[in-house]
């Protein structure tokens, strides 16, 4: 990565770190609010526009692999263009996804393009915020800023569930997405209009970034991504395979959610207290998340299944601001491009993960897929300790 980005000025006072958490973590919001509100209304989108869940999944898998392709050009614009600016881009790109949607929408194919404008808009907005994290952001508090940013995807499917009873009940789905759109101007009046402060540009050496060890990473990423999200995406129908009633399996998946938030929270706030130790935390957190897994391939139907749910979100899909966090710490010099390649990781486990569960789940079981999660998972720790190692030496 031999590039030679602008060094950014960290002189106390230069940007308010507050406010680069605060925009962040609105902008991601808005970043994700089109896949949240295309699975939570895709009942109603797919009933008026003609197409299933098949439909449903192919719009969502576009979204993942526009943002998996795209996230490390985008990560050199930001590198050129600057955090704010590439946050309005991102987040202007995310509104006019969801205005196509909410007013021009007329078949599955409409949609799908919409997706990949969103998912495109989202790694601007990613990217943007590491680069301004590491202009504003102390290193000591950065555990706990990614840990709030990265909190702010759960809070999108949050609001697109009270999209159902408060817009989409009474004024039909498409208002929900207009609705979404307008929150654009939120994120355009705490985002900086002016370019964060810069000194002159600097060559930066390629040993500065080692290629290989962040790219051995990126691979973890995917494969710990795949596992979780795919564990999101398929903890109920598979607990109703065990016998499980919906409201219950329901509740399991909403409260293990939750506990996903206060496991990025409070990882974030430990690692900051503990200096260094991001890549040695998200290495364990996969393992507990592959335990998890393991515990739902083999449990009977007691209780352990509930504990298997809750580590595998709580612990394996609660690393994700560890892993910017960690990637920041090697790309200092030119955060947005470490960004890009922790984006690439996740959008693509994202797209691939559900895809490979439910065809393993359908060929041949639920649990055999559990089993292939757990060590997806216990492969992406493997990664990122050796990632580490690597990273050490080349230091």
């Amino acid at each position: 990565m031999g590039v030679q980005p602008a060094v950014l000025n960290r002189s106390p006072g230069a940007v308010d770190a507050r406010q680069a958490v605060t925009a962040s973590s609105s902008g991601l919001a808005l970043a994700a609010l089109p896949l949240s509100l295309v699975g939570a209304l895709s009942t109603s989108i797919g009933d008026d526009l003609g197409f299933g869940s098949a439909g449903t999944g192919a719009a969502i898998a576009v979204f993942f692999l526009a943002s998996g392709l795209t996230a490390i050009p985008v990560g050199w614009i930001t590198n050129r263009i600057g955090a704010p600016v590439a946050m309005r881009v991102g987040a202007t790109l995310s509104g006019l996804a969801l205005l196509s949607i909410g007013v021009a929408a007329g078949s599955l194919v409409h949609v799908a393009l919409a997706m990949v404008v969103a998912g495109t808009a989202i790694g601007f907005v990613d990217t943007g915020a590491s680069a301004w994290f590491a202009a504003a952001v102390p290193g000591h508090r950065r555990g706990m800023a990614f840990g709030i940013k990265e909190s702010s995807v759960p809070a999108a499917s949050l609001l697109a569930g009270l999209s159902l009873p408060l817009l989409a009940s009474s004024f039909g789905w498409r208002s929900a997405f207009v609705v979404g759109a307008a929150l654009v101007v939120i994120v355009w009046i705490i985002v900086p209009a002016r370019p964060l402060v810069r000194e002159r540009a600097a060559p930066v050496a390629s040993s500065a970034s080692p290629r290989a060890p962040l790219v051995l990473f990126t691979i973890g990423i995917a494969l710990g991504t795949g596992a979780a999200t795919a564990g999101a995406t398929f903890l109920v129908p598979a607990l109703e395979d065990r016998g499980w009633d919906a409201s219950s399996a329901g509740l399991l998946l909403a409260a293990a959610s939750i506990a996903s938030i206060a496991t990025r929270l409070a990882m974030g706030y430990t690692t900051d207290r503990l200096a260094g130790t991001m890549w040695t935390f998200t290495a364990l957190a996969m393992a507990a998340g592959g335990v998890g897994a393991a515990l739902l391939a083999t449990a009977g139907p007691g209780a352990l299944v509930g504990v298997g749910a809750f580590a595998l979100l709580a612990f394996g899909w609660g690393w994700t601001g560890l892993a910017f966090h960690a990637v920041l710490t090697s790309t200092e010099a030119h955060p947005a491009l470490g960004a890009g390649l922790v984006l690439a990781g996740l959008s693509l486990g994202g797209a691939g993960g559900p895809a490979a569960f439910g065809a393993i789940s359908a060929a041949m079981s639920f649990s055999t897929a559990w089993a292939v999660g757990a060590v997806a998972l216990a492969l992406a720790a493997a990664c990122t300790i050796a990632s580490r190692r690597m990273v050490g030496r080349a230091a």
